[in-house]
Formats: C-alpha cells, structure tokens, sequence
C-alpha cells in the first residue's frame, strides 16, 4: 500500500473493541529507576511533519458491522490458510529486531500517568519481551524473538495541544504526533525497521486522527478508536522510515475491560496489542487477515486474561496464532 497523507489516514481494516522467574532489570539497558531524558518539539519538527506521509492502522472501538473492510485493501491474497482467521502474508516487511523507545508525553512525573506502582509501560515491555507471549511473533517473523526487543529507553516532551471547542478538552492532531516523532528520531538520531517508538499521552487528553475520528472518552460522539500503529516518512536526511504506536490514556470507559482493574492493566494489554500489529504488519502491507482485514491483536481483543510475565502479573488480551489457529497466551 503506498504511503498516504494524514489527512486521508490510510486503513486497513478495524475489529471491534468493546472495549517466570524473575529475571535482571538489565535487559532494558537502562537502571529500572532512571528518569527520562527530556527533548523538545519545535516549530521545525512541524514543519517537517507537514511534509511527511504515514500509513496506520486504527484499534477501533466502534462496532465493524456496518464497516465493510473486505477487498478494501489492494492485493488482497486470494489464498486462505488452513482457517479463515488465519493471518495471510501479503508481501510487507516484518520487524524482526528493535530498540524500543517510550515517548512520554505532558506527564512531569512519567512514566507514572500509565502506570500501578512500580509496574511501568517499561516494565511491561520488558515482561512481555521476555515471555512464551512475545514467541508467538516468531512464526511472522521467522526469527525467535527472544531478547530481540529487549532494549526499552525511555523520553519525555511537553507539548502543548489546541483545545477543542466543543469539549474544552486538549486535542492532540496527527500533525502532533508527527512533529512528536520527527522530533524524537531527530533527538535520537535512530530510525528505519530497527526502532519503534511508542508514543504516550495522558488522562485528560484526547486524540484525533482526524474531525471526527477521535479517541475522546469525553465525547462518545466523536469516540472511534482506543490506539494506533503504524509507520512515517521523513523527506530529510536522506528520509527516516519511522515506525510507532499511539497509545492515548487506556484506563477509560471504552478501552479497557471489566477484569482490568489497573491502570498498568489497559496499559499493557493496548500496548501489547499495538506492539505485537507493529512487529507483523509495520507498514499495513504484511500479516492481516484477508478476509476481514484484521491483524493478530485485533482478532483477540475480547480476551483478556490475566498473565504472569516473568515474574510480575498483569491482565492483557492474547493474540493470534496461526499454529493453533485460535487466539494464545504462548507459542505451540
């Protein structure tokens, strides 16, 4: 699928979303203590998010049946395999490997907005990289994907977002979010298939992809989606490829569950979910179910159980495996 402005928000496809031992912190790379380092968004970041394209893949809230996502995508493989709810591959990259960086976003005490107690999106992803969950990825990627994500490095910005009229809530744009990642690549100097970048935004923020297709809890009228992923083009430097997920507050009416009672629990389980879409389908090209166009999180969104990663616990969804042919909490 070739790269679309924002504006136009290129899609996929959508699912419904009604809403161990203990191992060393020094797989992250960083002390399991240490404060974000702080960068800047700039009129320049602006400017050149202005210029960029993206393709991205929205975790929708809404019901799918009056949606109709099949054939919506272009070279849908004709073939089904083995079970309709088999992910096909349809000639897109994988990620087979990353440093992951945590963006957080207008929270002075981060990562604490998105977390319960010491339990962090850090320390998530670290559990999670760690577990038979994340080896569910292996048979996408054809790599073990044991430690090959296990760097977790964490940035913090305050941005100031306009204030939408109706609501007076502060509204993040797609604009935001790619002046928020062309800031931090450039911070970092990192990007292309080897980096993700999670970008977080607080209670009390809401976030447009575009007028009316919002993740709002305060205005269910515009609230569409919960989390995104996807991937930017840069024009600069030779062009930075940079992939992301967007994962608005998560502990809200709509996106979390029932039998998730902490923060740290509808954290991990949509950062989980947007992580493991991102590793099989980074440019919205790779590992989707043809027939609906739904890819491995999306497909598990309504089970969520509760899971010990390593030696912390947590309540997030499985995901989909071809092996089994049904949604796991481990590789088989």
């Amino acid at each position: 699928m070739s790269a679309s402005r924002w504006s136009t928000f290129a899609l996929s496809g959508a699912a419904a979303l009604a809403l161990a031992a203990c191992q060393s912190d020094n797989l992250t790379g960083v002390p399991a203590n240490a404060k974000p380092e702080s960068f800047q968004v700039t009129s320049a970041n602006y400017a050149a998010a202005r210029a960029a394209t993206s393709n991205s893949k929205l975790f929708y809230q809404a019901a799918i049946a009056d949606k109709k996502y099949l054939g919506q995508r272009s070279g849908i493989s004709s073939n089904i395999v083995q079970s309709p709810w088999d992910l096909t591959w349809n000639g897109g990259p994988v990620v087979t490997h990353a440093t992951q960086w945590n963006l957080y976003i207008n929270c002075p005490t981060a990562p604490s907005c998105w977390s319960t107690g010491a339990l962090t999106p850090r320390t998530f992803l670290r559990d999670y990289q760690g577990s038979s969950m994340a080896e569910i990825l292996g048979q996408y990627t054809h790599v073990d994907p044991t430690g090959k994500f296990a760097t977790v490095n964490e940035l913090s910005a305050t941005v100031k977002f306009a204030v939408d009229s109706t609501t007076g809530t502060p509204t993040m744009t797609g604009n935001d979010l790619l002046a928020i990642l062309h800031a931090a690549s450039a911070f970092t100097g990192k990007s292309g298939y080897d980096q993700i970048y999670h970008v977080f935004i607080p209670k009390g923020t809401d976030m447009c992809s575009a007028p009316g297709n919002c993740y709002s809890p305060d205005n269910f009228n515009t609230f569409v989606f919960c989390a995104f992923h996807g991937s930017a083009d840069f024009d600069n430097h030779g062009g930075w490829h940079v992939l992301f997920t967007m994962e608005p507050y998560q502990f809200a009416p709509g996106c979390d569950a029932p039998n998730q009672p902490r923060v740290i629990d509808a954290t991990a389980s949509t950062l989980s979910h947007e992580f493991s879409e991102l590793v099989t389908d980074p440019d919205i090209d790779a590992w989707i179910n043809d027939l609906t166009g739904n890819e491995i999180g999306d497909l598990c969104f309504t089970f969520r159980n509760p899971e010990q990663l390593r030696s912390n616990n947590y309540v997030i969804q499985e995901e989909y495996s071809n092996t089994v042919h049904a949604c796991t909490d481990g590789a088989f």
